[in-house]
């Protein structure tokens, strides 16, 4: 007797992981902002601010991206979000992004931004979710980072916040 043993296989394309969570937290304003033409504020690699950076690695091809903050609700900062490649120029990616705590506690003294709203720059969408719903959620956005090596968070104005946290996760192929 013959039996027949079926194989199916699976063809896997790769599978998408979290590769890890980076922070970056700013407590004052840039009092030199990145301009393109001010020494040391061009938009060469060497003028980028370590300090507001977040390295990435080589294999992301995305982040999400959410935030805490020390403040009250509706307490706000402004932020403008810059990428650059492994030794290249800045490009702005999201511009004059407001901030905004809301309700949601995020541990001692701190809570959830519940608002994120800018101006998209980016070469594809930016995609901002459960924004500014009622006040007690955790804001996010999504965006791509195909050819970005490192994301530079640009603090611009602070409004009562004290120190905001930006909480960068990134993801990609294994």
């Amino acid at each position: 007797m013959l039996s027949a043993i079926v194989i199916s296989s699976v063809f896997l394309m790769g599978a998408t992981v979290q590769r890890g969570e980076r922070t970056v937290t700013m407590t004052a304003v840039d009092s030199t902002p990145l301009d393109g033409s001010s020494a040391s504020r061009t938009y060469q690699a060497t003028d980028r601010t370590v300090a507001y950076c977040v390295l990435l690695a080589e294999e992301t091809d995305y982040v999400v991206v959410t935030a805490v903050g020390t403040g009250a609700d509706n307490n706000s900062a402004v932020f403008t979000l810059w990428g650059y490649g492994i030794d290249g120029d800045a490009e702005r990616i999201y511009h004059t992004v407001t901030a905004t705590l809301g309700t949601a506690v995020a541990g001692t003294g701190k809570l959830y931004v519940d608002y994120f709203n800018g101006t998209d720059t980016h070469t594809t969408t930016i995609n901002v979710k459960d924004s500014g719903s009622n006040g007690n959620t955790r804001a996010k956005f999504y965006l791509e980072t195909t050819g970005l090596r490192y994301l530079m968070f640009e603090p611009t104005t602070f409004t009562t916040l004290t120190a905001i946290t930006f909480h960068v996760r990134e993801f990609g192929l294994k």
